[in-house]
């Protein structure tokens, strides 16, 4: 059984990275899905994977739960360390 820590503020920080992502995706040319929130965070994910901005989980951990926290992670790091966030 995998433990997988809590982030302070994971939800939030999920959907900043959300945000930012699907930014940065429509700044590149890419039009990613917007429908339902678990389709757009699988979405953001791959397309972060695919510009190399963050590393992808293996095969059988790219489940909901680790790409939440994958997601809220790179948005944690990427914040500066004044942000209420953080």
């Amino acid at each position: 059984m995998s433990k997988i820590k809590k982030i302070m503020n994971e939800d939030k920080l999920v959907k900043k990275a959300v945000d930012v992502g699907l930014q940065m995706a429509k700044l590149q040319g890419f039009d990613l899905p917007h429908s339902t929130q678990a389709i757009k965070i699988k979405a953001v994910y791959l397309f972060l994977v695919e510009v190399n901005q963050i590393t992808p989980l293996p095969e059988n951990k790219a489940d909901g739960p680790n790409i939440k926290k994958r997601l809220a992670l790179w948005m944690h790091n990427a914040l500066p360390d004044d942000d209420p966030l953080k």
